[in-house]
């Protein structure tokens, strides 16, 4: 009858504070502690490239369930329960010492449901709760076991009476016990200044700076399990880098360097040990034939240590692109003037100048050829500039004429020492009985995309 009475009394102070104003709720909490001999004491963190193990993904966790400062536990039977969130579960099964003495706080414990190693819920039947207070909380080593790196694991518990009611709140949560992040990382930075191929050395030097960005691989300190959260992975759990660069790399044009390292040409190149390394990847150009503008990415795999498993390759990560000073245009299938003369239909390219100053020179690369004519492997003058107001019109017979060959049908590159924003350029076709004019596509720009009607 007194037990009830109290049990009565519990349930009404509950009322009464809520009815104050959540300011003055009562309300228990549960927060990771060190707990005899458990291996996660605090908020832990674990690699998520962790291979989990029977020993790396079982541990215990340490709890103190702290009531509040006005709280006044039941002396008669109460119910603490744990659960285990986020789909992990005990690993090992509970028994009534899973709840500690804490000084005074020694309440008599017997298992009430749950617990099994295939559980991740348990409830506590607990009695003799006097002695637990604000200063001398309720502790609890609870085992665990992962179920996998990608969810984090949390706490939640219930304290009620046996008869339902809520005791100090009802129900208290604790997240992220342990979480989950990557202990490996790559990242790839492009540079920002601007790398080009100069129109004075006719594109086969480079502005000063060469440097197109870096490749760094990076190590956090993440645990290896929670067998021991103390354990963590090092630099050396990378063992490997391997890179594939994709970009123009000929030995007569451009070759790259990872820091003082040379990338062959193929562009793949493998690296130990590379935590620590700068990743500076340079340009080198080599001063023979015309550098053609283009884009460069890296795609790294990581090799890593056992107990861990790699991470996904990287794919395709942008560096800075390598241009060329002026303005470029990729102007595909050019009818010879040969050509146009049996084909009745010859190319006609006009670049206007509408800019406040002469431009540069006009120059022309064959970059392909239907009749077998080698590819151009210097610029080919077309003219020495477009006056202000002027034009330059280009025809098929005019480009065969400078690259001194009937190339059929081919591809051309133009380039014009000038910006695009100071010139107008079309491309025609001319039918050569009517001189009949019919615009179309004019190509595409030296970076690969469709070049813009200006």
């Amino acid at each position: 009858m007194k037990k009830q009475t109290l049990l009565g009394a519990i349930a009404l102070t509950t009322l009464a504070v809520g009815a104050a104003g959540t300011a003055n709720a009562q309300q228990y909490t549960v927060v990771s502690t060190k707990v005899g001999a458990s291996t996660v004491s605090a908020a832990a963190t674990v690699a998520s490239e962790v291979a989990l193990t029977a020993t790396t993904s079982k541990g215990s966790i340490g709890l103190a369930v702290t009531p509040s400062a006005s709280a006044i536990l039941p002396g008669g039977n109460s119910v603490l329960s744990f659960t285990l969130t986020g789909g992990h579960t005990f690993g090992t099964a509970l028994t009534p010492g899973a709840i500690v003495a804490n000084g005074a706080c020694a309440p008599t414990t017997t298992i009430s449901s749950g617990g099994l190693a295939t559980d991740s819920t348990v409830s506590f039947l607990l009695s003799g709760l006097g002695g637990c207070t604000n200063a001398v909380p309720i502790t609890a080593l609870i085992p665990a076991q992962l179920a996998s790196t990608t969810t984090a694991l949390g706490v939640s518990t219930t304290f009620k009476t046996e008869l339902g009611t809520s005791i100090d709140g009802g129900s208290a949560s604790l997240a992220n016990v342990v979480k989950f992040a990557p202990a490996f990382k790559v990242t790839t930075t492009a540079d920002t200044v601007t790398t080009a191929a100069t129109l004075a050395s006719g594109f086969k030097s480079l502005t000063a700076d060469v440097a197109l960005g870096t490749v760094v691989v990076a190590v956090t300190a993440n645990s290896k399990g929670i067998d021991d959260v103390t354990k963590v992975a090092a630099n050396g759990d990378v063992t490997k880098a391997d890179f594939k660069f994709v970009g123009n790399q000929t030995a007569k044009t451009v070759t790259l360097k990872y820091d003082a390292t040379a990338i062959p040409t193929t562009g793949l190149l493998s690296v130990n040990n590379p935590v620590g390394n700068a990743g500076a990847i340079t340009a080198v150009f080599g001063a023979n034939d015309p550098i053609p503008a283009s884009t460069y990415t890296v795609d790294t795999t990581l090799t890593v240590a056992a107990g861990f498993t790699a991470p996904a390759a990287t794919g395709a990560q942008s560096l800075q692109s390598i241009t060329r000073e002026g303005t470029t245009y990729l102007i595909p299938w050019v009818s010879s003037g040969t050509l146009a003369g049996t084909s009745g239909n010859s190319t006609v390219i006009r670049i206007a100048n509408i800019g406040s100053a002469a431009s540069g020179a006009i120059s022309a690369e064959l970059l392909t050829s239907s009749t077998g004519t080698a590819a151009s492997t210097s610029l080919v003058p077309l003219a020495s500039s477009i006056p202000v107001g002027g034009e330059l019109v280009i025809t098929g017979q005019s480009l065969q004429t400078a690259i001194g060959s009937n190339f059929g049908r081919g591809d051309i590159r133009i380039t014009a020492e000038a910006q695009p924003a100071t010139l107008i350029t079309r491309r025609f076709i001319q039918n050569v009985a009517s001189s009949a004019l019919t615009e179309v596509s004019l190509g595409r720009s030296a970076t690969g995309g469709t070049e813009p009607v200006n």
